[in-house]
C-alpha cells in the first residue's frame, strides 16, 4: 500500500476573521483560505483597520505590526488589505496579502486593469510606473474595473510583497 502524504500548514482553530485582544496564534503566521492568503499581524496605529482598506508597515515597531493611517510624504509598503472584520487598535487580526477585495479608492481610476498602490489614509491610489515621489508606493495590486466616482470602490486583485 502506497504511503499518503499531504501538505499543507498548521491547523488553526480560528477563522480569518478573528481579532483578539491577545495574540491567538505567532505573529507572522500565514495562512491559505478559500485560496487567498492571509498574514496575522497586530494593528499597532492610531485608527482603526476596515475591511477594505489597506494596511502598512510600522517602521518602528518590530514584527508584523501595522498602521492603517499614513503620512502622505513617507512611503511605508503595503501589507495587505482587511478582508474580514474591523481590527481595532491595539488588536491582532487576520490581514489578506493576496486574493481579491473591494477597496476604496481616492479618486475615479480611468481604465479596467490599472496597477493601484496604497495612499495616505487605508484607501488606494492609480500606482505610477516607478515610484518617483514620495508618498506614492509600488503597486501592490490591480483594479480590475474603472471607478467613475471619487472614493467609490474597485473590485481588486491585491498582492504584496509582505
Amino acid at each position: 500500500m502506497a504511503k499518503m502524504t499531504t501538505f499543507g500548514g498548521p491547523a488553526f482553530e480560528e477563522t480569518v476573521s478573528a481579532v483578539t485582544a491577545t495574540p491567538s496564534v505567532d505573529l507572522g503566521s500565514r495562512r491559505m483560505y478559500e485560496g487567498e492568503e492571509f498574514v496575522y499581524c497586530y494593528n499597532a496605529g492610531s485608527d482603526q483597520a476596515i475591511a477594505g482598506e489597506g494596511v502598512r508597515l510600522v517602521t518602528a515597531a518590530s514584527g508584523y505590526s501595522f498602521t492603517q493611517s499614513g503620512v502622505t510624504d513617507v512611503y511605508n509598503p503595503c501589507v495587505g488589505v482587511v478582508k474580514h472584520a474591523t481590527i481595532t487598535t491595539g488588536a491582532y487580526g487576520w490581514v489578506m496579502v493576496r486574493g481579491y477585495q473591494s477597496v476604496e479608492m481616492v479618486s475615479a481610476t480611468t481604465a479596467d486593469f490599472l496597477p493601484i498602490a496604497l495612499g495616505d489614509a487605508g484607501d488606494f491610489i492609480e500606482a505610477e510606473a516607478e515610484v518617483t515621489t514620495a508618498g506614492t508606493g509600488a503597486p501592490c495590486g490591480l483594479a480590475m474595473n474603472a471607478n467613475t466616482g471619487a472614493g467609490g470602490t474597485v473590485y481588486a486583485f491585491i498582492k504584496t510583497a509582505f
